[in-house]
C-alpha cells in the first residue's frame, strides 16, 4: 500500500440476510478527476469530490458492503504534455494501483462498488479484469468512443474511455502491456444518445451499442440482449460502468457533459437490476456525478438510492441461465 491508498476496517453491524450473504459487496473510492478537461474558469471538476458525497447518504451502510477505503490520485495539472493525453502519467499510477486492490477484492471472492470519480477510472478496471482472464463489460454511459482514429478532439481520458479499454489509443490503452483489456465484441453499451457521432464506429468495431430510445422503450429487453453478449461460456464474468450522465439531464443535471434523451432514473434502475443478478457480475462502478453542481445534494442522493434500490432488486431477481 502506498501513502496515498487508504483502507478502511470492515464495518461491524447486522448479520444481512442470506441473499446478501451469497455476494459480499465491498466499497472502494477512486475520487479522481484525471480524466476531464479543467473547468470553463480553469478549475478542477468536481467529481472526485462524488464518493464522499455517496458516502454520506449511507451507502456502504444500505449495501451491507465492507469498506475498502480510497485509492487516491496524485493532484491534477492543468498544463497538458504535448503528445499524451491529459494528466497521462498520474492516470497510470492511479490505474496500476487501483487493478491491485481490486484484485485483492476479487481474492476474497468479493464483489466490487467503486465510487469515482470520472470515466477514467475504467482503464483501472480494464486492467484488473484482463489480468484474471476475459471479462465482458456492460456500460451505462454516453459511449467514450472517441479515439485517434475517428476523432482530432482526443485528449482527455474521460471522454474515450471505452476505447481505451477496448485497445484504441496510447499508453492508457497498453498498460502491462495487455492491450486490449477488454474485447470490442465483450462489450455492450447501454444509453447513448441516438445522434452520438463515434456511435457507427463502435458497432463496425463490434460493441453492442443500445441507443437511449431503445433502451427506455424496453429497459429488461436491453438487460436481456446485453447479459446474452457478457455471459457467454467463453468469458469469465462481466462488469457493470454506470455513469451519471447517462441519465437525462432532466433528473440529472449535476455531471460534466450533460445531453437530453438520456434515460430516466426508473429506466436505469429497471435495465440495472437484471444484469446485477447475474452470479456472474464481477463488480460494478459508478462515475461522473459532479456534486459542484448540485448544491443541495439531491442528486446523489437519488444516485445512491438507485443503487441500493438495484442490487436490493437484484437479489430478488431469478439469475439468467
Amino acid at each position: 500500500m502506498t501513502n496515498t491508498d487508504k483502507r478502511v476496517e470492515p464495518q461491524a453491524g447486522a448479520t444481512p440476510p442470506a441473499a446478501d450473504r451469497a455476494r459480499r459487496l465491498t466499497v472502494l473510492d477512486a475520487p479522481s478527476s484525471l480524466g476531464l478537461r479543467p473547468t470553463a474558469n480553469g478549475g478542477i471538476s468536481g467529481s472526485y469530490k462524488a464518493p464522499g458525497v455517496l458516502r454520506g447518504t449511507g451507502l456502504v451502510r444500505d449495501l451491507r458492503a465492507e469498506d475498502a477505503g480510497a485509492v487516491v490520485p496524485a493532484p491534477y495539472e492543468t498544463a497538458r504534455t504535448p503528445g499524451a493525453l491529459r494528466n497521462e502519467a498520474a492516470i497510470a499510477d492511479l490505474s496500476l494501483r487501483l487493478a491491485h486492490r481490486l484484485g485483492e477484492i476479487a481474492a476474497h471472492q468479493h464483489t466490487a462498488v467503486v465510487l469515482g470519480g470520472d470515466c477514467s477510472i475504467l482503464v483501472g478496471v480494464g486492467l484488473a479484469l484482463r489480468r484474471r482472464g476475459r471479462f465482458g463489460l456492460v456500460s451505462f454511459d454516453g459511449l467514450d468512443y472517441r479515439h485517434p482514429g475517428n476523432s482530432d478532439a482526443v485528449g482527455s481520458a474521460g471522454g474515450e474511455s471505452l476505447a481505451l479499454v477496448t485497445g484504441l489509443g496510447g499508453s492508457l490503452a497498453d498498460l502491462e502491456g495487455r492491450r486490449a483489456y477488454l474485447q470490442a465484441e465483450d462489450v455492450v453499451s447501454l444509453g447513448p444518445r441516438p445522434d452520438d457521432e463515434y456511435s457507427a464506429d463502435a458497432v463496425r468495431n463490434g460493441i453492442r451499442v443500445i441507443d437511449s430510445r431503445m433502451t427506455g422503450r424496453d429497459p429488461q429487453g436491453a438487460a436481456r440482449e446485453a447479459l446474452d453478449v457478457v455471459t457467454r461460456p467463453e468469458l469469465d464474468g462481466f462488469w457493470v460502468h454506470v455513469d451519471a450522465d447517462v441519465i437525462d439531464p432532466g433528473q440529472m443535471p449535476a455531471v460534466d457533459s450533460p445531453e437530453p434523451e438520456g434515460l430516466s432514473f426508473e429506466d436505469l434502475a429497471a435495465a440495472l437490476a437484471p444484469v446485477l443478478a447475474d452470479p456472474r457480475l464481477a463488480g460494478l462502478d459508478v462515475t461522473i456525478y459532479d456534486p459542484d453542481l448540485d448544491p443541495q445534494l439531491n442528486c446523489g442522493r437519488r444516485l445512491a438510492e438507485l443503487l441500493v434500490s438495484a442490487f436490493a432488486q437484484s437479489a430478488e431477481t431469478p439469475p439468467s441461465a
